[in-house]
Order: structure tokens, then sequence, then C-alpha cells
């Protein structure tokens, strides 16, 4: 499995037998990755923000959009995968650490991260997700635990989720808000992690 960003996706798509993307809510058309229908390859698009909390009324990942590439990822768990966002940073790497920690099963979460960092050290998965999946493959927060172990080690990654997250809550005019058919699916709130500003355990 391949994690990238748009242009390289772009660039590389055909390379693979299947490809998951993420792209903005409404995105414009050069922003978005489609295949031809004849030859396609296998494609599952997902519509969601990057932003680490689903406090601000804006559209992020729902339970569905994890369960969806999951299952999705699981047809093709013997085949080459791409999966990207516009950047290969948040997003396609919370999706790709969901799909690592249910092929690894569970107890092997912190190993799961360690694949997705050898694969792409530049990552900072979607901590939306990551708490998403997390409940999706009953993990009891070991998958949230395993991601805040290895940032509180990691100089600078606090500050630039803080960062991110100032620039959504004074520019939320810049983001998809969340419809009354997207959301958190009906699902109670994640429990809050203070340091994180993120719906993930601590």
């Amino acid at each position: 499995m391949a994690v990238g960003s748009l242009p390289q996706a772009k660039r590389h798509k055909r390379k693979f037998d299947a490809v998951i993307t993420i792209e903005e809510p409404g995105a414009r058309p050069n922003l978005r990755l489609r295949f031809a229908p004849d030859p396609g390859r296998a494609h599952l698009v997902l519509q969601f923000e990057d932003v680490d909390t689903d406090s601000l009324g804006i559209r992020v990942a729902t339970l569905e959009d994890v369960e969806r590439a999951i299952i999705f990822a699981r047809s093709w768990a013997d085949r080459s995968m791409l999966v990207h966002c516009f950047h290969g940073v948040g997003r396609s790497a919370g999706i790709a650490l969901a799909v690592l920690a249910d092929r690894l099963g569970p107890g092997n979460e912190a190993q799961a991260l360690d694949r997705l960092l050898a694969v792409r050290p530049e990552v900072t998965p979607n901590l939306v997700v990551v708490a998403l999946a997390d409940r999706l493959l009953e993990r009891s927060g070991r998958l949230c635990e395993a991601v805040a172990a290895w940032e509180a080690s990691a100089p600078g990654l606090a500050e630039a989720r803080a960062a991110r997250l100032h620039f959504a809550r004074t520019r939320p005019e810049l983001y998809a808000a969340r419809d009354s058919h997207v959301g958190n699916g009906g699902n109670p709130p994640l429990p809050r992690n203070r340091e994180t500003q993120a719906w993930c355990h601590a």
C-alpha cells in the first residue's frame, strides 16, 4: 500500500490495482482524481475535510466513511493499493492507518503506525479518522494511544496540529459545513483529548 498526494496520485494512479481518494466536499474538477470508465480501476472516493475535531460544524470523516474504506481495502488485501488526499499527510494517512490496523489485527496498533511511517514518514494522521477507526475496529483506545505516544516524542507535531486547528476555528468559511445528512452518523461524541484538541483517547 502506498500513501501520497493528489499530484503524485495523478502521475502514478494506473500503477495500482485500487485507489482510495479523499477529497474536499465539492472539490473543483482539477482537484479531483478520476478514471475513465474503460479501462478503469477500482476506485473509492470519500469526501471530508482535514480537521482534527468534529466540534466546529465542519464536514469531517464519519464512521461510514471509515467503514467504507476498510471494507473496500479488504477486497484488495493481496493487490497494490494507493490511498491519497490533497497533501498525502492527514486524511489519507488516517485512512491508511485504519486499513493497516485492520489487516494486522488487535494488539498491533503500534506496528500499524510503524508501517505507515515507513511508507510515508511525513504523515500526521487525521485524528477524527483515527478515533473512528479505533471505535469501528474495537481497539479500546489503543490506536489513538499509539498515535498520541508517537506524537509526544516527535518534535513540532503538537504545534503543527494546534496551528491547523486554530486556522479551522478562525476561518470556518473555507471549509464545507456539516449538514443534517453528514456528520457523526448519529453516533455519540467521542471522548475529547484536551492536549491534542482531538476526538481521541489520551
